[in-house]
Parts: structure tokens; sequence; C-alpha cells
């Protein structure tokens, strides 16, 4: 009988060919030496503090609810003046409006007066923390005004700063006095007080309690 001897190393059926490691999802390419490399996954990233923001902007909206805090500034005032129109648009039901200003611009107060005397719907502005200066002007025209029990109220002429030629601060400072007469008279008309009291009150500075705003006739009632 003759039987076939293989030379060692050759394979067999008794010793079948090793197994070449291959990469990964390429058949065939012989896997390289070193670790195996980790997947690539999706990231992204979402500032959670201005998503909550906003959604508690939207929820808000949707009852009908304006929240005015912080510094009233031209850019503050135009985003409450076209929250005022949207809302408008889509109704006649009140609008409470949260008021809270500790500082605020002439323009801009008056800007928000404005768009509240446009609009038809009721503007029911509710006071908190600390009105003074120029928000006054906001709060006196709303057609129902409240506050917190520890609400204080800063009555305050604005100040008048500017830069330019002779002849341009003329013009600005028959502006700012146009502009001062429009906030007497808006007080003047919320409150049933004269224009004089309220101008020497302003330019006093007189500090107000919700208590005796309510005495005054700035606000009608007390939450």
């Amino acid at each position: 009988m003759y039987i076939e001897q293989q030379p060692p190393g050759i394979p067999g059926p008794e010793r079948p060919w090793p197994e070449i490691p291959t990469t990964p999802g390429v058949p065939g390419v012989p896997r390289t030496a070193g670790p195996e490399p980790r997947p690539i996954l999706p990231s992204w990233y979402e500032p959670t503090s201005i998503s909550i923001e906003r959604e508690l902007a939207d929820r808000l909206l949707a009852e009908r609810v304006i929240l005015v805090g912080g510094r009233l500034d031209d850019a503050l005032a135009n985003h409450v003046a076209s929250q005022l129109l949207l809302l408008d648009a889509q109704g006649n039901d009140p609008i409470t409006l949260h008021l809270s200003a500790s500082e605020s611009g002439l323009d801009a107060a008056l800007s928000v007066a404005g768009a509240i005397g446009l609009i038809t719907a009721p503007v029911h502005a509710v006071a908190r923390g600390t009105v003074r200066g120029a928000a006054i002007a906001v709060l006196a025209a709303a057609a129902q005004r409240e506050a917190h029990r520890h609400t204080m109220f800063v009555l305050s002429t604005p100040k008048f700063t500017a830069d330019g030629t002779a002849g341009q601060l003329a013009a600005l400072a028959d502006q700012h006095e146009r502009q001062h007469a429009r906030l007497l008279d808006l007080v003047a008309t919320a409150t049933g007080r004269s224009a004089d009291e309220v101008a020497a009150d302003l330019d006093a500075g007189r500090v107000l309690s919700a208590e005796e705003a309510v005495t005054y006739g700035l606000i009608t009632g007390l939450r």
C-alpha cells in the first residue's frame, strides 16, 4: 500500500490552514497589529438654560403673559412691543404684563407704553420688585394696574445726556422735553393728579410703597 506523506508544516486534513485576522468591516484585508479603533458616535450640544428660558417664555406667551424685568432698553422694548402686537392679533382677551424694572431708558419705556396704547386688547400690568424712573410710563399706560405688596416705586426724572454740535444738542433737548411731557401726561392721567404735581414728585425722587402707590393712584389694587 502506498501512503502519501506530506512534508511537515504543510496543512492537511488534520492541520487546516490557520485563519488570518482581518480588519473588521473590510473582508479580505489583514488586520494590522494594535488595538481596534473605537466607533465614532455622533454628539451635539444644546445650552440647557437657553432652551428652558425659551420654553418658559413660549408657555407664558401662550397664556397671554409677558415678563418685563431687569433693564428696560431699546432691545427689550422692541421685543415686548412685538409680543404685544402678536397677542393682539390673536384675540382681544386681556394681556397680563409683569413689570419689574430698576432701570429704564425714556425712549424704551415710551415705546412700550405706545404699543400698549396702540393695541385693542386690554393690558393688565402687575408690578413687582422695583419699578423706577421712566418704567412708570409702562405701568401708567395699562388699563388695569396691580402690584405685589412688597413692590417699591421710585418716581424720578429720567437723565438726559447727549453729544454733538450746538444745533444737534438743541434738537435732542427739545425731543427730550417732549418725551418728558409725555411721561408726565401718562402718569397724571393714570393717577388723576396734575402734571405739575407729578413733575415735582419726579424731580424730588419720591419713593412709594405698594400701599402708598394705591393712595397715590398709580396702582388700583394689591395682590
